[in-house]
């Protein structure tokens, strides 16, 4: 593959290895000051981001699918599919409890500001929930469900 920042190919590459848990090839994508403002988190640094998925990463699997993509050398937006698959129960995850087994699905979308070669701002936003997570909905932060999310323990 070919293609410098910002093109669809340099981003694939960045979505391959962050599908993989390759931290140190994804991480290499973020400026050491990059400006992480996600649905479950807002961090500043590439070591903030980097802690905070290898915790993620720890109790859930996350897969990021690419539904569409603009890109230029200064900024990239992505309509993404995004899957997560709890491996162990999490009762304070930052988007609502989790029980081991659970899935949620959404399609998000997100922009990249580019500096450097480097994402320097990532803005994420979700766009609908999908899948189990949309039929789960209702009940996923209920007393019973949340009891069970600590019987199962964090």
């Amino acid at each position: 593959m070919s293609g410098g920042a910002g093109t669809r190919a340099w981003f694939e590459r960045y979505l391959e290895a962050f599908n993989a848990a390759e931290f140190a090839t994804f991480g290499a994508y973020y400026h050491p000051q990059v400006e992480f403002h996600g649905q479950a988190a807002r961090l500043v640094g590439r070591e903030a981001v980097l802690a905070f998925y290898r915790h993620v990463r720890a109790r859930i699997d996350e897969h990021i699918g690419l539904l569409s993509f603009v890109g230029s050398p200064s900024l990239c937006a992505a309509e993404m599919a995004t899957t997560l698959r709890a491996r162990k129960a999490w009762s304070d995850f930052p988007t609502g409890p989790l029980l081991a087994g659970d899935t949620r699905a959404s399609v998000n979308f997100v922009f990249y500001d580019i500096a450097d070669n480097c994402f320097v701002r990532i803005r994420s936003a979700r766009y609908r929930r999908t899948g189990q997570s949309a039929m789960n909905g209702q009940n996923r932060h209920s007393d019973d469900r949340l009891g069970k999310v600590r019987q199962e323990g964090r």
